[in-house]
This record gives C-alpha cells, sequence and structure tokens, in this order.
C-alpha cells in the first residue's frame, strides 16, 4: 500500500474492505469485466449513436436530470460522511478524516464511466463528433453544479441516529427480551423510507422533474407528471431502504444461527405490502379516469413491480447473509 494511503485511515479501510469483499466473491470482477464489455460492444449500434444525438439536442432535460442525481447522492454521502467522524471506530485516531476525497471519489468514477460512454459511439462513428463534445459539456458541467449543491446542502452532524424519530416501535411485549421477534427489521426499513420521502427531500426532486418538462405543457399534466416521479421515487425507496436494513441487521444477527427464509420473510413482507398498497391506489385512480389502457397497463406494472421488488429484496438479504458469514458456500442456514 502507498504511504499516502497508509497515512489515511478512512480511505485505507474502505480500500481493505473492498479488496476482502472481491476476495471472497472471486467471480465479482470476471463478471464486472464481462458486463462492460457487453455494455461496451451495445455502444458501438448505430441506434444507440441515433438516440445520443437526439439527446444532445435537447441539453437542458439530461443536464437536469444528472445535476438532480449528483446533487441528491452528494448530499446522501455528505450525511453518511460525516457520521462517520461520529460512529466509526477509527474516529478516535489522530488522523486524516479525508473527507473531500471520499466525496469527491465517486462522482469522479461515475464521470468517467459516462465520458467513456460518450466516446464509444463517437469513436465507432454513429455518433457525430459536435453531439458528443455537447454530452460531454453537459455531464460535466451537471455534475459541477450537483456536487456543489449537494455540498452545500443542509446536513445533520449530530452523534445521534438520523431521523430515529420517524422509526416506532409498536406493540410493545413484556417479555422482549426472552422471546425476540424479527418484526422490527420491517419497521426499521419503512422508517428509513419516511426519512427518505420526506417532502423537504422529495420536493427538490421534483422541482428538477418539473424544470425539466418542455416550455407549453399544460399544468395538467405536469401534475401528472410530478405524481408518476413521486410514485416511482417512493417505490424506489422502499427497495434501497429494506436492502440497506438487510446488510445492516445482518452484521447484528451474524452470531445467531438465524435461517434465510424467515430473515428475507421478516424483513420484506412489509415493503412489498406497501408497494402492493401504493400501486394498488395508483390503478385505481388512472383506472378512474377511464384512460384507454390504463388498467392493464397499471396491472401488468404492478406485478412487474412487486416481483423485481420480491426479486431483490432476496438477492440483497441472500448478499448480505452470506457477507455476514451466516450462509456458507456450500449452503449453510440458507434453509
Amino acid at each position: 500500500m502507498p504511504r499516502w494511503l497508509q497515512a489515511r485511515p478512512f480511505l485505507l479501510a474502505g480500500v481493505l474492505s473492498w479488496s476482502n469483499f472481491q476476495r471472497q466473491h472471486k467471480a465479482l470482477l470476471p463478471a464486472v469485466t464481462a458486463l462492460f464489455l457487453l455494455c461496451g460492444g451495445l455502444l458501438t449500434l448505430p441506434v444507440v449513436g441515433s438516440l445520443l444525438d437526439i439527446v444532445a439536442q435537447y441539453p437542458v432535460t439530461p443536464f437536469v436530470a444528472l445535476a438532480a442525481g449528483c446533487a441528491v447522492a452528494t448530499a446522501h454521502r455528505k450525511t453518511v460522511v460525516y457520521s462517520s467522524l461520529v460512529d466509526s471506530w477509527l474516529a478516535p485516531l489522530a488522523a486524516p478524516a479525508s473527507i473531500f476525497i471520499r466525496m469527491a471519489l465517486v462522482p469522479v468514477l461515475q464521470l468517467v464511466l459516462l465520458v467513456l460512454a460518450i466516446a464509444i459511439p463517437a469513436v465507432a462513428g454513429s455518433l457525430r463528433l459536435a453531439s458528443a463534445v455537447t454530452l460531454w459539456l453537459v455531464v460535466g458541467a451537471a455534475y459541477v453544479a450537483g456536487f456543489v449543491v449537494g455540498w452545500l446542502a443542509s446536513s445533520d452532524k449530530s452523534a445521534t441516529a438520523p431521523a430515529f424519530q420517524y422509526v416506532t416501535i409498536r406493540k410493545p411485549r413484556a417479555n422482549w427480551a426472552q422471546a425476540p421477534r424479527l418484526e422490527p427489521l420491517s419497521y426499521w426499513a419503512m422508517g428509513q423510507t419516511r426519512v427518505s420521502t420526506k417532502p423537504k427531500v422529495t420536493a427538490g426532486a421534483l422541482l428538477f422533474v418539473l424544470m425539466a418538462l418542455p416550455m407549453g405543457t399544460g399544468g395538467e399534466k405536469a401534475i401528472a407528471i410530478a405524481a408518476g416521479a413521486w410514485v416511482v421515487l417512493h417505490l424506489a425507496v422502499l427497495d434501497v431502504s429494506a436492502i440497506r436494513v438487510a446488510f445492516s441487521a445482518a452484521r447484528w444477527l451474524a452470531p445467531t444461527t438465524l435461517r434465510y427464509v424467515p430473515f428475507t420473510v421478516a424483513l420484506g413482507y412489509r415493503v412489498v405490502l406497501a408497494q402492493l398498497w401504493t400501486c394498488g391506489w395508483v390503478v385505481f385512480l388512472t383506472s378512474a379516469v377511464a384512460l384507454t389502457g390504463a388498467l392493464r397497463l397499471g396491472l401488468v406494472s404492478t406485478g412487474e413491480c412487486l416481483v423485481s421488488s420480491c426479486a431483490a429484496i432476496a438477492v440483497a438479504c441472500w448478499l448480505a447473509m452470506r457477507s455476514a458469514g451466516m450462509i456458507s458456500g456450500g449452503g449453510g442456514n440458507e434453509h
């Protein structure tokens, strides 16, 4: 390891963590390499160059979308980085926290990948050089603006758990210590969803969505698009919250003999029910306005959403238990 990396324990811990994860999952590096080669081959197709050429003609929409995503991700990363200065086991060390490097590393990597994704069709000849230059400028400006906005966003630097008041203990029992249950795991996932979908958080994302609408869009269409964006954001946050809770809970439950199926069901059933409730209301409201094919499209989208959520939660729980040593390579306690 280089000396400058050894002098920065937070960066060194991250590098060692990724190295151990790659050693534990030896097929990860070949799979990622094959995925990148496949994506590179797809980017050489003429249809991809044509689509990017069309996107370059309307630079405002990709700029707003990329800036909004980068701003939200940077604000979240800022909260995580500052929280690690308090609750990390490296916090007591009198060593550099490397805040800026940890904040800028992920956006820089994403920016490099996007630049390469635009360069491949340009080299292949399916994308005009003028359009490629326009997209490069849009991507660079969007990431710079999003990073600055996310960095300047206020964050909670207190030592308490962020937004802990959104998770409530329901049905308290006198024999809690003698007969613990896994049901609170689903409450934590729902609590994280409430935190991530607070109005002051979603308002910024919806603002960028409305700004990306072309001029002349009617008020009814704008409201419908904003409502659809909020629903998609809510469904996605439910999955992300369940995945985050799965990895956190697996580390705490590693000393137990908990099996895979009870852990997955206890963690994901309330998330799936919440998605079913949300999609049910969307289907009801869209079918009530008598749009052509709204009921069929809503039912198909609901089924796809539930299936993808169940699959994502199941895979996340398996990976979480495997990374925590609760499932061995030969199967272990997975049944």
